[in-house]
């Protein structure tokens, strides 16, 4: 029984926490409010212009309603890579530099 015991044990062990991903929620949490800063910087930077979310004219129509989804090829793009694309000195004013190290 003691064998058993110890092998019950140490399967529930190996299932533990180790096995999981790490994340801080600090990280994740901070993460989001800089990725929220960081839109509403590129929506600010749009409405001055007179663009759409999308870095397009004010009043562009989207074949699907959205330019973000390629119905083509089943691939989605994140706004923010989509903007950049498009226009380079939106990232230049809003896309957080990298810390050095």
């Amino acid at each position: 029984m003691g064998l058993l015991l110890s092998f019950l044990l140490a399967g529930s062990v190996a299932a533990g926490p180790k096995d999981k991903p790490v994340t801080s929620k600090s990280k994740t949490a901070s993460a989001k409010a800089a990725r929220a800063r960081e839109e509403k910087c590129v929506d600010r930077w749009l409405a001055e212009r007179k663009l759409d979310a999308y870095g397009s004219p004010e009043g562009t129509m989207y074949a699907g309603g959205t330019p973000l989804f390629n119905e083509a090829t089943g691939r989605h793009i994140d706004r923010l890579d989509h903007i950049y694309r498009k226009h380079a000195e939106a990232k230049v004013a809003c896309a957080p530099t990298p810390k050095k190290r």
